[in-house]
């Protein structure tokens, strides 16, 4: 999978969640669902404190996959 998405031009959407809670709890989905992913969690350098999770990267898998979990959210 991972090859085709490369050369398929490395597809991205942006979505949102309502806090960070919910976004822990879609990454802990994606892991049991056995879907490569990937939380961010800031330095602290400016605003948050250090550790708060920003982002999930989820993928390259297939669509249908992803959407399974992800298709409820709003773009951002």
């Amino acid at each position: 999978m991972g090859e085709a998405w490369f050369e398929a031009g490395q597809k991205k959407v942006v979505l949102r969640v309502g806090s960070e809670e919910e976004l822990r709890r879609l990454y802990s989905a994606c892991l049991v669902s056995g879907l490569p992913c990937c939380i961010v969690e800031d330095a602290g350098l400016t605003e948050l404190p250090p550790g708060t999770a920003t982002a999930l990267g989820i993928g390259p898998a297939p669509e249908k996959e992803i959407d399974r979990l992800t298709g409820s959210l709003p773009l951002l």
